[in-house]
């Protein structure tokens, strides 16, 4: 997974886990990393919102994301069954829940949904396609890490020569 700035494109936070880490337990994290890489870079720039597909949506992660970071979730729900209750779970989770469900049936809920699948996932998929970062031969977490890291870097490169200078591909 990987944090993008919505206004520039530029991947801000790269990260790579291991495959029993469910996407909605590692959210909070990749947030965190990326507010400290921005702050590391010399940015003033403040990350207010999480804009995140349905694969990072949990009752217990949007608690947590709302209780303990300053940060307001716009995480798309999947799809329900029918007849699913509010049970054995706290009512800050299901409060959290809610109000992430108005956020994003609002207007700007909407459209940041529409920019995260237009710009985030367009960018994910050039790095791991185009960049040939979605399979690798190497083995270790670390390994995995520093080639992924070093295909998002060729990816902010690229973008950042063609802004500037008007080229590179």
């Amino acid at each position: 997974e990987h944090v993008v700035d919505l206004d520039t494109n530029l991947i801000v936070a790269a990260e790579i886990y291991h495959a029993d880490q469910a996407d909605a337990h590692t959210l909070e994290d990749s947030v965190q990393q990326a507010q400290t890489n921005v702050r590391e870079c010399g940015s003033e720039k403040q990350l207010v919102a999480v804009v995140a597909d349905k694969g990072y949506h949990s009752a217990a992660g949007i608690a947590a994301l709302r209780e303990q970071t300053p940060y307001r979730a716009y995480i798309a729900e999947p799809a329900a069954p029918h007849g699913r209750r509010w049970t054995n779970k706290p009512p800050e989770q299901q409060d959290a829940v809610y109000a992430n469900r108005r956020r994003n049936r609002g207007e700007h809920g909407r459209k940041l949904q529409r920019w995260r699948s237009e710009r985030v996932e367009r960018t994910f998929a050039h790095v791991c396609e185009t960049g040939g970062a979605r399979r690798t031969w190497l083995w270790g977490i670390e390994k995995v890490r520093k080639r992924y890291a070093i295909a998002a870097a060729a990816h902010n490169l690229g973008l950042l020569m063609r802004k500037l200078f008007k080229m590179g591909t």
